[in-house]
């Protein structure tokens, strides 16, 4: 008799531990698709650049994070530029 009532506390423990991890689970999920919705979408068309002219890697990565970046960050950007010509 008390080897099916340690059966049944070993299951109940289980099925406890498996509701806890899917709770989780499922909060993580939640949690990354209101951060996926708060992301900045950028289309091939939306950037400037000529692709039959060779593309140099910074002024790629510049461009890109331009097109990222919110209004002061551009103004920075901006002055950074001016700064290095």
């Amino acid at each position: 008799m008390l080897n099916k009532r340690a059966q049944m506390s070993e299951i109940m423990m289980w099925i406890v531990a498996t509701i806890i991890i899917l709770s989780i689970l499922l909060i993580f999920v939640y949690a990354s698709s209101l951060l996926a919705q708060k992301t900045k979408i950028i289309k091939a068309q939306d950037l400037k650049i000529n692709l039959e002219e060779e593309v140099n890697s910074l002024d790629t990565k510049t461009l890109i994070t331009y097109n990222l970046a919110s209004e002061s960050e551009k103004s920075i950007i901006d002055r950074w530029g001016v700064e290095n010509e």
